[in-house]
């Protein structure tokens, strides 16, 4: 039996002799099959889509065999069936391998487009499998109708069933677009005389062979067209109908097939390939050939293709009219300018009727049906961006003389109509309510007949608000919010309304990821409301009425918000500006909440810039301020940071029980509900403060054990910011100081995944990983925060980070937590410089980090120096005194003996005791590398 080449309505790759056609599975030569392995035809599949690029041999593995675990070596058996089925030689060559990395197809490619079937007039189908479905249907159906959207493609399926009909029936198509008596309509299609009833001519013809007549365009007399399909239907047996209608005729015995539009890429399709395999693209790129000779669809072009279709609907008249305006657009452009698709999709065939001319001239045939009742509700629904409920239609598109039983009329008839979309969510229980939704390019021109100053906005913007602040926020889509805001923030909106939706979705905005629309829209909000008169705080004498404590409270809240997207997208003392601000306006106001926001952003940027002292007089001042306030929350916000704040102060003795506090009281999940400004759980922040805080003091187990709790905790509230923080300010570095190398690569890969939306830790991520874990040369140093807590922590991991800032700063008294350390880092890089007066700075060095540790309280410091000055000692000479102090420290531990610093310790007393017992001479002076 030989196999058929597929049909040339399908995708397919060129190059040399061959053709590829990966949907039918399919290779040619020359037009004639090849026999290729399953497993071989996947691999030529995946280099055909990424032609010209090395594929990864573990790309190749997954795509092959998707579900079995195999080795290269069964890649390689398959590779070799391929290059033979090819009959590659050495002047013949079409698949280059890169060692160690992968293959690649090295031929040059071409992706076609599929062609696509016409009829006498020009019109593409691409429908065939539709096509062959619904000729099926007559006689078993003597009346079908199909329905669906303007410019779907109802007349051309129409017209192309009639035609594969032919040799079972003699058809006529009768346009009834411009009719105004279908009778009538019918005698001229017949060649009868005026006046003349066709049914008589109709049942001569039927004694011949069946009769199947197209009734096309119904829409503007469809009830004449029902009943005249009956009355015909009824006179003139055997007889068949196919109409074409936005709506069913709903006459008696009506079969009702509904187009939909075509099928369209999902978001992210990369490749022509990928992009061709949907009919959408497919036709995108067959009509730009027909129209623009020569045009093939590239992977640089294809996602924006893919993109337009979609943004298009997949209807298949404005795709159509989207391709012949690549003559003046690039598809990018043609993407970026889809809000003017009423002004830009025009320049249809000029043999087309001229509802099929533009974009805007076929949904005008649509609307113009449409009753004054009906195109109200269609403007005023087209406010939503997405899918809504009949409750939310009714409750925006009612009011000013329309009911609730009217605007629920409407919406019937505009699905009916196929102006609007019924549908279920996927999954959703039968119970659930429908969804409706417009199509892109209905909404877009029934928004245009809105008045700008039509109500419907602003009850539009204070329903989404209602949805933000209430229990039904996930109903919310960002979309919606997006669009309510243009309105608010525009010449005829209200931006008062517009303030408090943003501060009502902010949260939504940070769950999208969308940081930087989010600082767009607040900075509009914020320059929109003006210069606030207690921006100077409570010296400005002002009184604060209802009205202006409400307003200040709004910016409050912005500003807050502001000051904390700032700093994600651009790190520490972005947002320094816009928290004070906020944080003066929430004293004014005496609003310990709104306090308690603005003042944990501050004294975070405080912090992050090494600014400790300021930090902990802030803590102060917002202590003063809530004082009497009888705020729960507002006081764990106060300790958590006053818990930090004391933690880099070097206080660990009074920052541990502060923070364990903390945790402490925000252990049922009930306490998680707010968030401070930057979105991190208090019981997750205190967690990583007491981590670090135990571990200086001496507790490494027990620090491990309190940030694994942390992640485990941060995992629960479901969100990736407070994960990042307690894996990057606890996990991470607390695993590297007990030298648990598992724990921390562990941490690390979690906390890259968690960071991929927050450029702040994966910063930090990027460091762990290049600059501690790799210890790679290269510019990550540079890259590094200049100053600040996470500097800091990376020169207690790596002394690369310690620079001469950095110890400046620690000698003059600030970054005291970590102090100790840094001054013991450079009495090591000391010794290991060389020189004569090497052993007596170490040693003064030894000797100042050793003492500031043990004031402090940090015995995880106090190890190190001890360690390291003992060491000194030792080489010295001094063997008892040596001896005497590492012993004295390592004494003062209960826990931990299995860790790094103190396995390191330990071992050093075993060799000196060994040593002493033997008698060996002692090492000279050395660093000693603490950390396993």
């Amino acid at each position: 039996m030989t196999l058929q080449a597929p049909e040339s309505s399908v995708a397919y790759a060129s190059f040399g002799p061959f053709r590829l056609y990966p949907a039918q599975r399919v290779l040619l030569e020359d037009g004639r099959p090849l026999k290729l392995g399953s497993r071989a035809f996947d691999i030529l599949a995946a280099l055909a889509e990424r032609a010209g690029a090395t594929v990864s041999k573990a790309d190749l593995i997954a795509r092959a065999w998707p579900d079995t675990v195999v080795g290269e070596a069964n890649l390689r058996v398959h590779m070799v069936a391929l290059r033979k089925a090819l009959r590659e030689t050495p002047g013949r060559r079409y698949l280059g391998s890169v060692a160690g990395q992968g293959y690649a197809l090295v031929a040059p490619v071409q992706w076609h487009a599929p062609s696509v079937a016409t009829h006498a007039d020009g019109q593409p189908t691409d429908r065939a499998e539709l096509v062959h479905a619904l000729a099926a249907l007559p006689p078993r159906h003597s009346l079908v109708t199909l329905t669906g959207t303007g410019g779907v493609g109802k007349s051309t399926l129409a017209h192309a069933v009639a035609r594969r009909l032919e040799p079972q029936f003699r058809s006529w198509c009768v346009d009834m677009a411009e009719a105004a008596d279908p009778a009538a309509a019918l005698a001229a299609a017949l060649d009868l005389p005026p006046a003349t009833d066709p049914a008589s001519a109709l049942v001569a013809h039927l004694r011949e062979r069946p009769v199947l007549l197209v009734f096309d365009n119904c829409d503007r007399i469809v009830a004449l067209a029902a009943a005249f399909a009956e009355r015909l239907l009824r006179d003139v047996p055997g007889l068949c109908i196919l109409a074409t209608c936005n709506e069913a005729l709903r006459a008696a015995g009506e079969r009702v097939q509904r187009i939909e539009p075509l099928d369209c890429p999902p978001p992210g399709a990369t490749t022509a390939a990928a992009a061709l395999a949907y009919p959408a693209v497919a036709l995108f790129a067959a009509r730009a050939a027909a129209v623009h000779g020569g045009f093939t669809l590239t992977d640089a072009d294809a996602p924006a293709v893919a993109d337009l279709c979609r943004g298009l609907d997949g209807v298949p008249l404005a795709i159509e009219l989207a391709a012949g305006r690549l003559d003046l657009f690039h598809p990018r452009d043609l993407l970026a300018r889809l809000d003017e698709r009423l002004q830009i999709l025009k320049g249809g065939r000029r043999t087309a009727p001229p509802r099929h001319r533009s974009l805007r001239a076929s949904l005008d045939w649509s609307i113009d049906t449409l009753s004054p009742a009906e195109r109200v509700v269609l403007g005023r629904v087209a406010v939503f961006t997405g899918p809504f409920t009949l409750a939310r239609a009714v409750r925006i598109a009612a009011g000013d003389a329309m009911t609730a039983a009217g605007v629920e009329d409407a919406l019937a008839t505009l699905a009916a109509k196929s102006l609007l979309v019924a549908s279920r969510p996927d999954g959703a229980p039968a119970c659930d309510p429908h969804q409706f939704q417009l199509y892109h390019n209905t909404r877009s021109h029934a928004l245009s007949l809105l008045a700008q100053d039509d109500p419907v906005f602003a009850r539009f913007a204070a329903h989404c608000t209602e949805l933000a602040n209430g229990p039904d926020s996930d109903m919310l889509r960002l979309p919606d919010v997006r669009a309510a805001l243009a309105w608010g923030f525009g010449p005829h909106g209200d931006a008062g309304a517009a303030a408090a939706l943003l501060a009502a979705t902010v949260p939504l905005w940070w769950e999208a990821a969308e940081l930087a629309e989010l600082r767009r829209w607040l900075e509009t909000a914020l320059r929109a409301g003006g210069t606030d008169r207690t921006d100077a705080g409570p010296e400005s004498g002002l009184e604060g009425g209802s009205e202006d404590a409400l307003e200040s409270g709004l910016k409050t809240l912005l500003g807050t918000a502001l000051g904390t997207v700032c700093v994600y997208l651009e790190g520490a003392g972005a947002g320094r500006a816009a928290y004070a601000r906020a944080f003066a306006l929430a004293e004014h106001l005496r609003d310990a909440g709104r306090m308690a926001d603005a003042f944990s952003g501050l004294v975070l940027e405080h912090v992050l810039g090494g600014d400790y002292p300021a930090a902990v007089a802030l803590v102060q001042r917002f202590q003063d301020g809530i004082r009497g306030a009888g705020s729960r929350s507002a006081q764990l916000v106060h300790d958590r940071f006053a818990a930090l704040a004391l933690h880099l102060s070097g206080e660990q003795a009074l920052a541990a029980p502060l923070a364990r506090a903390v945790q402490n009281a925000t252990v049922p999940a009930v306490c998680t509900g707010r968030r401070t400004a930057l979105h991190t759980d208090e019981n997750v922040a205190a967690s990583a403060v007491l981590a670090r805080a135990r571990w200086l003091l001496g507790y490494p187990d027990e620090a491990l054990r309190l940030a694994r709790n942390g992640v485990l905790r941060a995992r629960a509230v479901g969100a990736d910011a407070p994960l990042c923080q307690v894996l990057a300010f606890a996990m991470f570095p607390v695993a590297w100081w007990c030298g648990d190398r598992a724990a921390a690569l562990a941490a690390l890969a979690e906390l890259e995944d968690a960071a991929r939306r927050l450029p702040h830790w994966e910063t930090l991520a990027r460091q762990y990983r290049h600059g501690i874990v790799e210890d790679a040369p290269g510019g990550w140093l540079a890259k590094a925060p200049a100053t600040g807590p996470h500097r800091e922590t990376l020169a207690t991991l790596s002394p690369r980070y310690a620079d001469s800032g950095l110890l400046l700063r620690a000698g003059h008294g600030d970054a005291r937590w970590c102090a100790a350390e840094l001054r013991r880092q450079q009495g090591e890089r000391l010794l290991a410089a060389g020189g004569p007066a090497a052993r007596s700075g170490a040693e003064h060095l030894f000797r100042g980090a050793l003492l500031l540790a043990r004031n402090q309280g940090a015995l995880g410091w106090e190890l190190r120096a001890a360690t390291s000055l003992a060491r000194l000692w030792h080489g010295q000479g001094a063997q008892a005194g040596a001896q005497a102090l590492l012993e004295l420290v390592v004494a003062r531990h209960t826990e931990g003996f299995g860790r790094a610093d103190l396995l390191a310790a330990s071992r050093l007393l075993a060799q000196w005791t060994l040593r002493k017992k033997t008698g060996a001479a002692s090492d000279d002076a050395a660093p000693v590398r603490l950390l396993a």
